[in-house]
């Protein structure tokens, strides 16, 4: 049995991103619209505050800080699709905790 994948950064976007080639598709265009880059927008802070809220917060916006350190790590190559979600949300409130 594989390892879960986690809901990197990138995955995100490329959700929010395919939701929004679909819509374009669906509608007979080759390239998006206002409507095409608010539906990505829309979708991509859906699955943001879905995959990084945590119990508890009291900032709306914390999950979007989250995502942006998960964003650099991804890029760095410090976390991929089999990284231990659980330590690397840890390691983020960590990183969020220090002075």
């Amino acid at each position: 049995m594989s390892k879960p994948v986690y809901p990197l950064p990138s995955l995100l976007h490329a959700s929010a991103t395919d939701a929004a080639n679909m819509q374009m598709r669906k509608e007979g265009r080759s390239k998006w619209n206002r409507r095409d880059y608010n539906l990505a927008a829309e979708t991509q802070e859906r699955l943001t505050r879905a995959c990084y809220t945590l119990p508890g917060d009291t900032d709306d916006k914390m999950c979007f800080i989250r995502s942006q350190i998960a964003w650099c790590w991804e890029g760095a190559g410090q976390i991929g699709l089999y990284s231990d979600w659980k330590h690397v949300m840890a390691e983020i409130e960590r990183v969020l905790s220090a002075p």
